[in-house]
């Protein structure tokens, strides 16, 4: 971008002050956090070098689709249900992360805003929306039943309400849960064990507003109209009615309506792992990358962070962060600093740090140079232009970068000191003099 503004400006197809324009809003835009941090072809060795698992001591017979990512999957999930206990309300939905790339278990999802993608089987807190555990979904074939009771874990004989969409609903299922303490409710679809009377119902049969019950002793299906036939199964709520107030095309107040009281409770109960989603958009991290595993750990570390939200505001109601964002900013913040007592090297490199400073410190490296000149390098503040040995790294101790002056010369000449206020490599004496003396200094 920069040798096509220089060419642009040479041929006079944008003018100098359209160029400086441009220079001024670029450094307004700028985040100087990230450098400070990190450089970034530090970032990119890592990024490119990053590994979850041992890709040499896979078996040869192993057949986990998920052996990549499998470390960090089991031991998230693992503390996920370790730490937290969700409400009696509990939900059972999809989750997916987006990926277009070729991968042998990706699904497309046409119900869902990211069709195209990684799906995993979530079961959340309703109230909160906990992820409590998280089962991806790698092409492998399992039954719906068996997936659900895996999914709900200890969770089972403790008296828990399930809510789950039609894709997961039967009256099997309901009555297999129900041996196992757990009560379940959710949309039902055609042909999953209802009577006659629900399964063959259509809009004909009922006017808007009916409703066609029928119980066995322990589950109840229900048809209810509205826009539509409504089919629901449920074993924990009786065929009672409940008066809502809805909102109506053309009418300005709400207006009073009578609905079953399953689906007002599935309403409110069924967006457990909505929340998750909705939470974990609202801040991401993670990045387009040619490598799904890369993007899946992302996708967990968000999970991680939200999960860790909801039980600091579990356990600490009137705590400090009072949004998820405060709580990620802080979570940023320890992870870009170093504290001297448990990092001795960074005080080795640094530029006469103290030692016995007992607070934390920000990451010490040298940014790199800029490569146009500050404007500022002219101002004659000579207590800001101040000189100061470049940082040493992992590889060098002691490392040099060309001096501005002589590379404009076009002479080889190295210094190992930069000035702090303009980022610019420069030799101590004439070098650092004619830079912020001259306006022409080459």
């Amino acid at each position: 971008m920069k040798k096509f503004l220089a060419l642009f400006f040479l041929t006079g197809i944008i003018s100098k002050p359209e160029l400086e324009l441009y220079w001024s809003t670029n450094e307004i835009l700028s985040t100087p956090i990230f450098s400070k941090v990190m450089p970034r072809n530090r970032f990119e060795i890592i990024w490119s070098y990053f590994h979850v698992n041992d890709n040499e001591a896979r078996p040869a017979d192993d057949t986990d689709r998920l052996y990549k990512v499998r470390p960090v999957l089991d031991h998230l999930v693992t503390k996920f249900r370790e730490l937290y206990n969700p409400g009696q309300n509990i939900s059972i939905d999809e989750g997916m992360l987006l990926w277009r790339g070729r991968l042998t278990f990706r699904v497309y999802n046409p119900a869902k805003p990211v069709k195209y993608g990684i799906k995993s089987y979530i079961l959340a807190d309703s109230q909160s929306g906990y992820c409590w555990f998280l089962k991806p979904y790698c092409g492998v074939g399992a039954t719906v039943g068996d997936t659900v009771v895996e999914l709900l874990g200890r969770l089972v004989n403790q008296g828990y309400i399930l809510y789950m969409d039609n894709y997961y609903n039967s009256v099997r299922l309901a009555h297999r849960l129900l041996d196992l303490d757990t009560h379940v409710c959710g949309t039902l679809r055609k042909f999953r064990g209802e009577p006659p009377e629900i399964r063959d119902l259509s809009n004909a049969d009922l006017d808007v507003g009916g409703v066609v019950a029928r119980h066995d002793g322990s589950v109840l299906c229900i048809g209810w109209r509205d826009k539509r036939i409504v089919k629901m199964v449920t074993t924990v709520h009786q065929d009672t009615m409940t008066e809502v107030h809805v909102r109506e095309r053309g009418r300005a107040d709400r207006v009073a309506k009578m609905k079953p009281t399953c689906i007002t409770q599935y309403n409110a109960s069924m967006n457990g792992v909505d929340r998750v989603d909705q939470n974990i958009q609202y801040y991401p991290f993670v990045r387009k990358s040619v490598k799904w595993t890369k993007k899946f750990v992302m996708y967990l570390f968000q999970i991680a962070i939200y999960n860790s939200f909801i039980i600091y505001k579990a356990r600490n109601p009137q705590g400090k962060y009072k949004t998820l964002l405060d709580f990620t900013l802080d979570i940023i913040h320890s992870w870009i600093t170093v504290h001297p007592d448990n990092d001795s090297s960074d005080n080795d490199s640094s530029d006469g740090g103290d030692d016995n400073d007992g607070g934390a410190q920000p990451v010490q490296h040298t940014p790199r140079a800029p490569a146009r000149d500050p404007g500022t390098r002219l101002d004659k503040k000579a207590k800001k232009h101040v000189l100061s040995a470049i940082a040493g790294t992992i590889k060098k101790k002691y490392p040099s970068r060309r001096c501005r002056v002589c590379m404009r010369r076009g002479l080889r000449g190295e210094t190992r000191y930069i000035c702090q206020s303009c980022a610019v490599p420069l030799h101590k004496g004439e070098c650092f003099a004619t830079y912020h003396s001259t306006q022409k200094y080459y």
